[in-house]
């Protein structure tokens, strides 16, 4: 990669035939047309870097008239902290394509640029569709060729003859509030969306107005503008009770905002800024794209929740990409209220870099502003860590018996460098799914921890979260969360409450284990005494039924199951597979591994001819034993424990001193 530092230069005059492939810094930049000649930088997979303010004139030729193009994940970013202005009547070019797309299908965005035309003083401007454009080059993707999109008040978006997308869709949130409808804003064709702030904005249908929908449509959609730079700041506020006294009824307070830069942004470092302690989750829209419906009353969605996890004191995603719960569908009303549906969204946690364009929501835990910076911008293509929110196919991953979640995670440590967690999903009555995620770290607390744990959206009648206490002006209260971290020990037990507005089946499934610092998991019902294996071998018995109700402070997350008796099972087989006895001749002990928590009355340890070597009683329900064997002779042993149900397991180890 070759820069080129210039901390004097301010004009930069390059012709049309200029191609930056390569990555260059600049002081500052400046780029205006020379006479009738368009003037432009032409960026194709790299990045540029401006560390102050850009000037750009519009060139007067209409096929080159932007001054800076960005394609092929071309980049632009500027890395001053403080208050440098873009200026000119000059336009920057940058594209993002949204697969599995028609005239149904919402997505949030975000603009990288505002309108240079709405004059005053430099710095960022209002966005409006009016600054959408389609690709009119010969290889998309590849050129400076490009129509302004048309806008219709009809209902459905459509590609011919040309890019026309509805104004009937575009809207903001540009205050917290809730999913009611009446929180947000219109804006159809205006230029109304300031900088920082998302919105709405649905597909186009392929073909003519009035072709049906087509869910395998890709559409590539171009920005045109001025870039945005510097910092933003958006207004948080935190989650209220809908009924005081009920933790089942705390409802978040969103703004829709996003990546509004034209680069990616690295939302680990927008989190852990110390100015931005006012923030706790950030929610993905996610939807039902084989629903052909514009009906509130027909359209399922909801809200993956995001939170970075530990603060990356560098630059590595894959031992941060942050941890991710997807969205569980429900169709809303107008008043913010749900119904039911069946299903779940995707399960893609690409969230770590923001890419281009991409909207979602911030949510707060104080009445505060969120700043989002240059110093939070990153070159960092999409991929595995940057990914816009389009699940591939447009379907909802509906679960069965037969459609278990993502696969186990079966790769070695050293391959997986993220931190251990267990996915759960609570399936109730075969239909409503919720995604929930237990993570695993030295660091976390079984109290509130900030970036570790990610507020419930909720939405569902039925439902199913862990419940955590945080602290509001010195009184403690239980919050909904599907995401909770905690430090690991084989005795702690973590609180699961289930919400139930009718009798229901409920189902509880482990679905992803990496890294799993536990041998095995259980949901344990405390008044039934009863444990319930959290594994595929076992995925009826994670499945009962419970009538109407707040299950509280009833079921719990364990990692052993004492004096466990499973129905079905022998139980001294069962014992024997669970602990497992080991000569340790280099140490010169026996060593009695007990991740279950049985509880041993005795160990004994015989020699071939009978006689009692070894005895101790009383030994608890520890996970981990060892008895001193250096004073024994070579030889075969005979190893006995004895539980306390009096159930006596037989084992054989090799002593070998010499």
């Amino acid at each position: 990669m070759v820069f080129l530092n210039h901390k004097t230069m301010k004009n930069i005059l390059l012709s049309s035939a200029f191609l930056l492939t390569t990555a260059f810094s600049f002081a500052q930049l400046t780029v205006k047309p020379n006479g009738s000649t368009s003037s432009y930088i032409y960026v194709k997979n790299e990045v540029l870097y401006v560390k102050e303010e850009i000037n750009m004139v519009k060139n007067p030729v209409s096929d080159t008239e932007a001054s800076i193009y960005l394609r092929n994940g071309g980049q632009l970013i500027q890395m001053e902290n403080g208050n440098s202005q873009n200026d000119g009547t000059g336009f920057l070019s940058v594209q993002q394509n949204t697969p599995s797309t028609n005239a149904f299908a919402y997505r949030y965005w975000c603009s990288p640029v505002g309108d240079p035309s709405l004059g005053g003083a430099a710095g960022n401007k209002d966005f409006g569709i009016l600054g959408i454009y389609e690709d009119d080059n010969i290889v998309l993707g590849d050129g400076t060729k490009a129509i302004q999109a048309a806008n219709t008040a009809s209902l459905n978006g459509f590609t011919d003859p040309v890019l026309t997308i509805s104004r009937r869709w575009i809207y903001t949130l540009p205050t917290p509030g809730t999913e009611a409808e009446a929180n947000y804003n219109f804006i159809g064709n205006t230029t109304g969306i300031r900088p920082g702030l998302g919105f709405t904005m649905k597909g186009v249908n392929e073909g003519v107005s009035g072709s049906p929908g087509n869910t395998t449509l890709n559409q590539t959609y171009e920005f045109r503008g001025r870039p945005n730079s510097g910092d933003m700041l958006i207004p948080v506020e935190p989650p209220f009770r809908a009924a005081p006294g009920d933790p089942a009824r705390v409802d978040a307070k969103m703004i829709l905002t996003g990546n509004p830069y034209p680069s990616a942004l690295d939302l680990n470092k927008l989190f852990y800024d110390a100015d931005n302690s006012a923030l706790s989750e950030i929610y993905y829209y996610d939807e039902d794209r084989t629903v052909m419906s514009h009906l509130y009353s027909q359209k399922p969605f909801g809200y993956g929740v995001w939170i970075p996890g530990a603060l990356d004191p560098g630059n590595d995603p894959a031992t941060y990409p942050g941890l991710y719960t997807q969205a569980t569908f429900y169709i809303w009303n107008s008043a913010g209220g749900t119904t039911g549906t069946g299903s779940t969204g995707t399960s893609t946690n690409g969230k770590r870099y923001a890419p281009i364009g991409q909207g979602f929501m911030f949510v707060g835990n104080a009445i505060d502003n969120v700043a989002i910076k240059n110093n939070h911008r990153v070159y960092a293509k999409e991929g595995t860590y940057s990914v816009f929110q389009r699940p591939e196919g447009g379907s909802a991953v509906a679960l069965s018996n037969n459609n278990q979640g993502p696969s186990l995670s079966t790769a070695p440590y050293q391959l997986d460098r993220r931190q251990s967690q267990l996915r759960l999903y609570v399936v109730f009555d075969d239909a409503l799914t919720r995604d929930l995620l237990l993570a695993f770290s030295p660091q976390a607390t079984d109290g509130y921890d900030r970036g570790r744990d990610g507020l419930s959206p909720l939405g569902m009648k039925s439902d199913a979260y862990f419940p955590i206490s945080v602290e509001n002006n010195g009184v403690s209260q239980r919050m909904p969360y599907a995401i909770q971290s905690t430090n690991f020990d084989h005795s702690k037990q973590i609180p699961i409450t289930f919400k139930l507005h009718k009798t229901s089946q409920i189902e509880v499934r482990a679905v992803e284990e990496i890294r799993k610092p536990y041998e095995k998991a259980y949901l344990y019902d405390q008044l039934e005494n009863t444990y319930r294996p959290l594994d595929r071998a076992h995925s009826l018995a994670g499945t009962f039924t419970l009538p109407a109700g707040n299950y509280q402070d009833r079921f719990y997350i364990v990692f052993r199951a004492r004096n466990l008796k499973p129905e079905g099972m022998d139980t001294k087989a069962q014992i024997m597979a669970d602990v497992a006895v080991f000569q340790n001749n280099r140490a010169r002990q026996l060593e009695v591994s007990n991740p279950e928590g049985y509880t041993l009355k005795s160990a004994s340890v015989y020699d071939m001819s009978g006689k009692l070597v070894i005895s101790e009683n009383n030994l608890g329900d520890s996970n981990r034993y060892s008895f001193y064997t250096g004073n024994l002779s070579d030889g075969v042993y005979l190893v006995k424990l004895v539980t306390s149900d009096d159930i006596i397991v037989d084992y054989k180890a090799v002593v070998m001193n010499k």
